[in-house]
């Protein structure tokens, strides 16, 4: 519950630019900077929120970071332009970021060491679900109710979550201890940074795109736009598929394995994107969703191996590992968003999948590279 409503604020914004770009007053590359703003401040700020909240039940601070994400979502009520819209979403991305990785690291050291990637795959099922439900739908109920109708709700349904986690979970000890500078430290080893930085450019080339495909499908495929909420639903299906195929995979495979084959599949299928337009005419929705599809499967697969993988790195320390990778994925997001805003303001809509391409690409190349220096390193003092 928790993570379907922190990636149901994240996404939902990708799915209604059209929509929310016209209501600030702002062009929709502008607006997608919300999405930019969001990851960074998660990315940048969120360990260390974690950092100084670890003396601290983990429990409390999913409902204290749940019930300030509700309350920051009931306030876009009195947004009206996009500069109002801006301390709201730091404030959405502290909390709502806050929650999240503290869901992932409690789910890491409570699976054991044989089903990490289950239990990981079983957590972003929250993100993947909130792709199948909260985008497409998210999107019709702006349609007809105005974009202001979005976040209120999710606002409730915060709320919602907040309360479950007070009467369902048990008590929940404190985080293990690591202080903030021996945390920040970690960077400073080249395996450590070398994996955060492959999930900053897998994730930044995944967003490039996906952050603009609402646009993308209408301007470039031209794709009616009463199909775009349905393709959207099947786009979502398609990564809880995929993340589950992950997570078994991981198990099974290996995460390093796991990796591979699903990046070099993400790239063909986003290169395959432009070339629908080559082999079928204009607004094929058929062949466009069939890329789609697969592209999620493959994108969402690399998911739990990646968590997994930045677990690996210092044993001893999985949950501030599995912290900074989250922290990587939203700073792969923000970066991913605003050099796709411009690309779009520079070349067009058109080129976003080649270049998602070739920022998995050199997650690829980087990924190797960190595997041939060594991929366990000491925890830290």
């Amino acid at each position: 519950m928790t993570t379907f409503v922190a990636g149901a604020n994240e996404y939902i914004l990708a799915g209604i630019l059209d929509l929310v770009s016209p209501g600030l007053g702002v062009p929709v590359e502008l607006t997608g900077q919300l999405i930019t703003l969001y990851a960074f401040v998660y990315g940048l700020c969120v360990p260390i929120v974690i950092a100084l909240t670890s003396h601290i039940g983990r429990r409390k601070i999913m409902v204290a970071a749940m019930v300030i994400y509700g309350l920051a979502n009931l306030m876009t009520v009195w947004v009206d332009d996009f500069w109002t819209f801006l301390p709201i979403r730091v404030i959405q991305a502290l909390s709502g970021g806050t929650a999240g990785v503290t869901v992932l690291s409690t789910a890491v050291s409570i699976a054991g060491p044989q089903r990490q990637g289950r239990a990981i795959a079983t957590v972003i099922m929250g993100f993947t679900a909130s792709l199948i439900v909260a985008v497409p739908i998210g999107r019709e109920i702006a349609l007809r109710f105005g974009w202001h109708a979005i976040f209120p709700l999710i606002g409730v349904l915060s709320l919602a979550a907040a309360l479950s986690q007070r009467l369902a979970l048990p008590v929940l000890s404190p985080a293990a201890s690591i202080p903030l500078r021996a945390q920040l430290a970690l960077l400073r080893r080249l395996p450590v940074l070398g994996g955060v930085m492959v999930t900053v450019l897998w994730m930044a080339g995944y967003v490039m795109t996906y952050s603009f495909l609402t646009p993308y499908l209408i301007e470039v495929q031209h794709l009616p736009s009463a199909w775009v909420s349905p393709v959207l639903l099947v786009f979502g299906v398609a990564s809880l598929a995929g993340s589950q195929l992950g997570g078994v995979g991981t198990d099974r495979l290996g995460f390093y394995a796991t990796l591979v084959s699903s990046k070099l599949l993400q790239m063909c299928f986003m290169l395959a994107l432009p070339l629908v337009l080559w082999f079928w005419s204009p607004g094929s929705v058929w062949a466009v969703t069939a890329v789609l599809v697969m592209w999620s499967v493959t994108a969402w697969a690399a998911g739990p191996a990646q968590q997994v993988r930045a677990a690996a790195l210092v044993p001893e320390a999985r949950g501030v590992l599995v912290g900074l990778n989250q922290s990587g994925m939203q700073m792969g997001i923000a970066l991913g968003t605003a050099l796709g805003g411009l690309v779009t303001r520079t070349f067009g809509l058109a080129d976003l999948p080649w270049m998602s391409a070739v920022m998995i690409l050199a997650s690829l190349v980087l990924m190797a590279v960190c595997k041939r220096m060594g991929s366990v390193v000491p925890a830290p003092a």
